[in-house]
């Protein structure tokens, strides 16, 4: 990386990360905290989710098992994890809001007792603590694996990023939380598109993309259901039409089925991590939610 490219990251990543300070002074009570007064719109909400959803671990781990096994793996995960969102926010988390819940794990004492908000409540942070740590170290993986700083610079980088935004989530809760996603998302977004056009460019468009593919591997084919793998996987005319794999194994199922399971994981994972339905019970309303 260059200094032009430092300075972008510095200015965009310090400009967000005082815009969550900022936003952190107006916090003083509980509902403030937990649940940013309930005044977020939807389009913050669904912003913030995404940022949430689609974390450094993701960036490295779901690209790098995309690219080994096929489209199949994020073309199924992305349709589930969707309409599992949907179901969510449609049918589950609306009778937590409507019952002034802070967390799940208050709605499930409501259901079960205490015992069970306990357990939750450890589970949760058995769980976010696992998934922190995954993030971080993908975060060290890819700044030394790209040899962008040293593995000493890459540990002190990660330590200050989350110094900082550890003390703006614990001082301004939710709020500021929610709009420093929302401003991640819009960067991640836009970053996305410019990396599509470059790549898309270089490639030489649709055809310069199958001509690379079919260069790469004959044997993968270079029709469509062959690319998302979720119609002939190897491109074989004598297989059958609905073979989907998973670490090597061919599996003749029918790709509704697939998504049918990925809905099912989809909706738990939006309905079971806090770090999702918070999100949703900080809505300003019903229809913001949803």
């Amino acid at each position: 990386m260059h200094a032009v490219d430092w300075m972008i990251v510095l200015l965009l990543n310090g400009a967000i990360i005082g815009y969550g300070f900022y936003l952190a002074r107006g916090t003083s009570s509980s509902s403030d905290w937990f649940l940013g007064r309930r005044a977020l719109p939807w389009w913050a909400i669904g912003l913030s989710m995404f940022a949430t959803n689609v974390d450094n671990a993701d960036l490295v781990s779901v690209t790098g098992k995309t690219y080994t096994e096929g489209l199949h793996l994020l073309t199924v995960y992305a349709t589930g994890s969707a309409l599992g969102g949907i179901l969510a926010s449609f049918y589950i988390v609306p009778a937590m809001y409507r019952a002034g819940f802070y967390t799940n794990a208050e709605y499930l004492e409501a259901r079960f007792g205490p015992a069970t908000r306990v357990l939750s409540a450890l589970i949760q942070l058995q769980y976010r603590s696992s998934m922190l740590g995954l993030i971080i170290l993908s975060v060290h993986l890819l700044l030394t694996g790209l040899n962008i700083v040293d593995a000493t610079t890459s540990w002190a980088l990660i330590v200050a990023i989350v110094i900082c935004s550890g003390i703006y989530t614990a001082w301004g809760g939710l709020k500021s939380v929610v709009w420093t996603d929302a401003l991640q998302s819009v960067v991640m977004m836009v970053g996305s598109v410019v990396i599509f056009v470059t790549l898309w460019q270089a490639a030489g468009g649709w055809s310069g993309t199958l001509q690379k593919l079919a260069a790469r591997d004959a044997s993968e084919g270079t029709h469509f259901t062959d690319l998302v793998h979720l119609g002939r996987f190897n491109g074989g005319s004598s297989e059958s039409p609905y073979l989907v794999s998973w670490n090597g194994q061919t599996t003749d199922l029918a790709p509704y089925v697939v998504i049918m399971g990925w809905t099912i994981v989809g909706c738990g994972y939006w309905t079971v991590n806090h770090t999702q339905t918070m999100r949703l019970m900080g809505a300003r309303s019903l229809w913001d939610m949803k």
